[in-house]
């Protein structure tokens, strides 16, 4: 597998980006920029990761193409499309999203997140965006939410069905699945299932760590990596059996010295 971030360390030209990466034994990465850069700086991240032997895991898109306001909504529609573009032409393992909330804040927990009709425009609108792109050398892929499409690896699988696109592949988050007490008591059933049921579909992976905190309610809590309770062993397991140079992205994190520390704990289980 290789390692990287969800993260873009501060740099001020594409080399030093990836000299930073190298230098942290980093050799995967989510894209630098999106698709309104010039041309010219887009060529010059992908060169440089290139020279540098940094895989481009993921475009990240990030937006709700199904806000309530229309406007919004339509600008996120367009975004989608041109970073899936963006992706395809800078050969990125996928391009990512969230499914996309039916309320104001684009990664919010909403009723109306549940729906059937919710869920039949996801699967209009992957379907628009694959026949449109038509890629040959990256995906669209939407990443597990507990709150939205999909919130489990078997609502992952009809939705793969239902949009029946080769262009429609998985992201994965195994804790995004963790959403109640029984998944977090029952972390390796959960990501042995997961892998059985999606290890051929996925094309890039985010590394996370979760704990449960103590009392009346249910509270499940991101943390830095090797500090919570996540099974990143099994995890890290399964991952390495699909593939020895999948991309897994360290992510969330507020500074670089958080990253090295995570890595410092994946490395150990390597």
């Amino acid at each position: 597998m290789r390692l990287g971030i969800n993260f873009t360390p501060k740099h001020r030209t594409p080399e030093e980006w990836g000299d930073i990466l190298v230098a942290e034994g980093f050799s995967a990465a989510s894209f630098p920029t999106d698709y309104r850069a010039k041309q010219s700086l887009i060529d010059a991240y992908v060169k440089a990761a290139q020279e540098r032997d940094i895989r481009i895991a993921e475009v990240g898109i990030w937006d709700s193409p199904f806000s309530p306001d229309k406007e919004k909504a339509k600008k996120a529609r367009e975004k989608c499309l041109e970073q899936f573009r963006l992706a395809e032409y800078i050969h990125a393992d996928c391009c990512v999203n969230v499914s996309g909330a039916a309320g104001p804040v684009w990664c919010g927990c909403y009723r109306e997140n549940f729906s059937e009709e919710l869920y039949g425009k996801n699967v209009e609108f992957i379907q628009e965006l694959c026949d449109r792109v038509k890629p040959e050398h990256t995906c669209f892929a939407l990443e597990p939410m507990q709150w939205m499409v999909p919130d489990s690896p078997e609502q992952y699988v009809k939705i793969l069905r239902d949009v029946d696109r080769e262009g429609f592949a998985v992201h994965m988050d195994i804790v995004n699945f963790i959403k109640d007490p029984y998944t977090y008591t029952h972390q390796e059933e959960l990501i042995r299932r997961t892998f059985a049921l999606l290890g051929d579909r996925i094309a890039s992976c985010h590394l996370k760590d979760c704990t449960m905190e103590e009392g009346l309610t249910v509270k499940i809590r991101e943390v830095l990596p090797g500090t919570g309770n996540a099974d990143i062993p099994v995890y890290l397991e399964e991952i390495k059996r699909l593939d020895k140079d999948m991309p897994v992205l360290l992510e969330h994190l507020p500074e670089l010295e958080q990253y090295r520390s995570a890595a410092e704990y994946v490395r150990q289980l390597l």
